[in-house]
């Protein structure tokens, strides 16, 4: 059995597409821990069949029912919904459960303890960052960068390079105020020259003079 160049443009928007979609809108708003590309796929097909089986009665009414079989914009309108919008949707839906551990929660009430969904540490700080936090990177080499890390900072998702910039640098001279660096506009620190993070929130506006 061969399949044309058409047919394996449908097989892949039909079963491979919808399960891309989902991931990938959840990885917005949740790092995901990488995988092998076959992993991949077979996760976009189980994702893409979990999709199909929400609207399997859609699917039905396209298929046996006048309604849609009479009026070819219409399927075309309810396959656009499956197939792209739904993915989506429900991506975000999961987003907000994986970012809130709505589900975790719930099966930690049941007695269970399912690995967590974001792969590191790095990543769970960083992503848990709603509003400006004050941080101080501590070096290998015993030197310090304080800051601010808010809307204009950035910290690297990619697993092989965790470099982080700051937005706003600021001195600590010993136990006083911290003091803006004037005209600083950000700092740039390679994530292997990085021997630990501190966090402050708002209490630290009392120390940033």
């Amino acid at each position: 059995m061969t399949i044309s160049g058409f047919e394996a443009l449908f097989y892949t928007l039909a079963f491979v597409v919808p399960g891309f979609l989902l991931h990938s809108t959840i990885a917005v708003f949740v790092p995901r821990k990488a995988e092998q590309p076959q992993l991949s796929l077979l996760r976009f097909l189980s994702l893409s069949c979990a999709n199909y089986a929400l609207w399997s009665w859609l699917i039905y009414l396209i298929s046996a029912t006048a309604f849609f079989k009479d009026h070819p914009a219409r399927v075309a309108i309810a396959w656009g919904i499956v197939i792209l919008l739904s993915p989506i949707a429900l991506g975000m839906l999961g987003g907000f459960l994986s970012q809130n551990n709505l589900v975790r929660k719930l099966l930690q009430r049941c007695g269970l303890v399912p690995m967590h969904a974001i792969p590191t540490a790095w990543d769970f700080r960083f992503s848990k960052i709603e509003k400006a936090v004050w941080v101080l990177v501590t070096l290998k080499d015993g030197g310090q960068v304080a800051g601010l890390f808010g809307s204009r900072s950035f910290a690297s998702s990619d697993p092989s390079e965790r470099d982080l910039y700051i937005q706003s640098v600021f001195r600590v001279p010993g136990e006083g105020q911290w003091q803006r660096v004037p005209g600083n506009d950000g700092v740039l620190i390679s994530g292997d020259q990085i021997k630990y993070i501190e966090f402050w929130t708002d209490e630290m506006e009392n120390k940033n003079g």
